[in-house]
This record gives C-alpha cells, structure tokens and sequence, in this order.
C-alpha cells in the first residue's frame, strides 16, 4: 500500500464484490486454535498487517502454523500448556485486538514476556484489562498503563469474576482467554453486550462455555479439541462498500458470504433508519456465526440521531457513517462515542477536521458529533494513519465535486490490503501516490 491516495469520482456501478475474511474472527480463531489439541484448519483467514502479526506472534511462542496458497493455514496445536518463552520481544504492530487478546493468554503463563507495538498502539489505554488480570493474579508491567506490557509468572491464578463497565469486546475476551487456564468456575458479566465471536468460537469447539444474556460462565483449565474454522468476510470491510451503493445514484451491489453477527450490524439498523434499501440474502450458519449476502441500492438518506447501546454494535463502522451523514438531509448527531477518542487515531477528531476540510459543517464534544449534510468538495484530508478513517475518506470521494487527495494510508493494509483493487471493481478512479 503506497503512502497517499487520490480519489477522482466514480461512475455508477452494478457489480458482485468479495471483501477480505473477518478481522475479527481470524484473531479469534488464531489464539484458541493455537490452545487446543490437534490439527485445526482455519479458511479464508484475513492476511492483513495485523492477522500476520497474529502469527508470527504465536509462532515465537511455540505454535508450529503451516500456511497455504489457498488462503488457509494449518496448526499444529498441543494443547493449553504448550506455548514456550519467546526469544524476543512479541511486535503486535498497529492492533489493539492482538495486544488486548493476547495479554489474556501471556498474563496466565509460567515464563516471562514482553508484547509492544508501534507509536499509535504504544499510547493506547490498558489498564482496563491490567487491573482485571491482576485480580485473577497476573503480574505485569507497564509505561503508565500502556504498552510495552510485561508479564511474569503469575504469583496465584484466581478464577475471575468481573464486571465489565465499559462496552468492551476487547475487554471481554482478553478475561475469557486468561480464564481457560485457571481451574474453576469464572464469570464475566457485560453491562453492554458486545461482538461475541469469542463465545461463539469456543461453543464451536464443544468448550464447557455458557452465556445467559449478558453473563458468561466458564470452567477453566480443560481440554479444547481442534477443529476446522471457515471464517466469513468482514462486515466491517464490506461497510464501506455499502455505504458507497448507498451514495453514488444509480449504483447497486452484492457482497457475498459476510458475518452478519448481531452484535456487528448495528450500521445496517442506522442507514435502514435513514433510508437506505439493505436486505441480507441467502442468510445461513457456519462454524457457528451467522452469514449472509449483502445487496444494496442507492438511496436518498436522511440524518438521525443516534446515542445509547447501539453504539457498540458499529463502534467500528462508525467513520463510514460519518460520511453517510455527511451526504444526508440533515443534521445528524451521534453520541455516547468517546471511545473513538482511542482507537488508531483519535477518531472524532480526525473525522472532524477531514470532513471541515471537505466543506461539510460539523462539530464535535468530548463523546459526540454533529454532521450537517452538504455537498462533498475537493481537499486533502489526513488520515492520522487510521485505516478507518482513510478508506471513509476514499468512499468520500466517489460522490466529491473535486478530486480528494487522502494522505498516510500504508495502515490500510492492517484490515484491509486488497482496498484499492475493490475500489477500482465499483468503477471508482484512483491513483496511488
């Protein structure tokens, strides 16, 4: 991925598009298939920056990973107890989901290791998951809550039972992860349900995992047995692409094979609200997630107002919705998102001024925005080196008046590496530089 893009309009498009595997999932189905016993071979795993890191990661730790030209990997797992010391310092590169997941697992182990990452993760908060495993035992350090993190032998593993205030996937699993190897019954309460992909994996794998609402019940300490993982195309991928059909006249598209998991499509519910012709087609199951097609059609949208529980369920997708407001009717205003204020970039900000760059009026409080819908106009807007918030910013561009030049987007290839070829199937002109 070259270091700037320029996006110069678009003509219709009526086109069938696949977007990568799921981010999300390939993580998830990395770390447990790593933990269990026997051969587990995970398809269609996303082969993106931070899904890479995954690996190499995992294999400093032991893991024996054979990949394939198929898109799919092999691992050769032997079981919870077989991860070694690392030779060197763990790079979790630009992921929050790598360095959050994996300090569940390290946090528990006899050895010492340290997980770093690069200057945007390097200042990303993580005393929300230090302080919990500290409670079940662990020992780590830390620069003032942030990485790098160092973990040494736990003094005594204690199951957990936390309550997790903040809406916090990440958060989650990093406390499921670190209770597999403590015997004994944890319990992990969400005041918010978030994306359950971790739950659903380890149902998958027949572990002893029961959820009930918004409270997950675990016993610790037992044998997880491998099996295959097929992982479905990345919603979040494919959210740019829907909002792009959603905005240029007369388009339409089809994206096949998505996870269309509950807690993932709150965005589908938001541009539904404000107008937009989304239906899931031939809607199935598969290694327990839900699965669908995604056909789209350009639609007038009208601004919303949004705040409260749903924000969870599009916390990611919520730079694409900025620019679907953006081109709405209206005055939009979203709310309860200071977590955006910790992502990759400082989310609100960097949506903010690039849109203000774009000519759109828009302001911005401590956790919201609000989005005046106008005409898109040329500029070079900067993407702090969030992936997200460049390729809203490319999507921007197929309904600008003007040329929009987005600088910074090398990050795009930690999610999303074939972007620009998936741009150029939606008759999108655009030029790396």
């Amino acid at each position: 991925m070259t270091s700037n893009l320029i996006i110069n309009g678009s003509e219709k498009f009526n086109v069938e598009i696949i977007v990568p595997g799921d981010k999300s999932i390939t993580h998830r189905a990395l770390m447990i298939g790593a933990l269990s016993n026997g051969i587990c071979k995970i398809s269609n795993y996303l082969q993106s920056d931070d899904c890479i890191n995954t690996i190499s990661i995992l294999k400093n730790l032991g893991v024996s990973i054979d990949i394939h030209e198929d898109n799919s990997l092999t691992i050769n797992a032997k079981g919870l107890k077989s991860l070694k010391k690392p030779k060197k310092d763990l790079e979790a590169g630009n992921s929050g989901t790598l360095i959050r997941l994996l300090s569940g697992i390290l946090s528990m182990q006899d050895f010492t290791s340290i997980i770093t990452g690069d200057t945007s993760l390097q200042s990303r908060p993580m005393a929300r998951i230090i302080e919990p495993l500290t409670k079940m035992g662990a020992v780590i350090q830390s620069r003032e809550n942030k990485p790098p993190l160092e973990f040494s032998k736990p003094v005594e593993r204690s199951c957990c039972n936390e309550e997790i205030l903040i809406a916090s996937a990440q958060v989650k699993s990093c406390l499921i992860l670190a209770s597999l190897f403590v015997e004994g019954e944890s319990i992990i309460i969400e005041n918010i349900k978030t994306r359950d992909h971790t739950e659903r994996l380890l149902q998958y794998f027949n572990y002893d995992i029961k959820i009930d609402d918004n409270r997950i019940k675990l016993y610790g300490n037992k044998d997880i047995f491998a099996k295959d993982i097929e992982v479905p195309n990345d919603f979040s991928s494919a959210s740019f692409f829907i909002v792009a059909a959603l905005l240029k006249k007369g388009s339409q598209v089809l994206i096949k094979d998505v996870c269309v998991n509950e807690y993932r499509i709150g965005l589908i519910n938001i541009l539904k609200k404000m107008g937009g012709q989304i239906e899931f087609k031939n809607l199935r199951t598969n290694c327990n997630e839900n699965i669908a097609d995604i056909s789209v059609s350009y639609s007038k949208l009208k601004a919303i107002n949004i705040s409260g529980e749903i924000i969870s369920s599009l916390i990611d997708e919520l730079p694409i919705l900025f620019i679907a407001c953006a081109c709405a009717s209206g005055k939009s205003v979203i709310s309860d998102i200071e977590e955006l204020r910790y992502k990759e970039s400082d989310r609100i900000l960097s949506m903010e001024k690039g849109l203000r760059e774009l000519g759109i009026d828009v302001l911005s409080t401590e956790s919201s925005i609000s989005i005046i819908g106008g005409q898109i106009n040329g500029g070079i807007v900067d993407s702090f080196d969030d992936h997200r918030v460049a390729m809203s910013f490319a999507i921007s561009g197929i309904i600008s008046s003007k040329p929009i030049t987005i600088l910074k987007t090398k990050n795009i290839a930690t999610s999303f590496p074939n972007f620009v070829d998936t741009l150029r199937k939606i008759n999108v002109e655009v030029y790396e530089i």
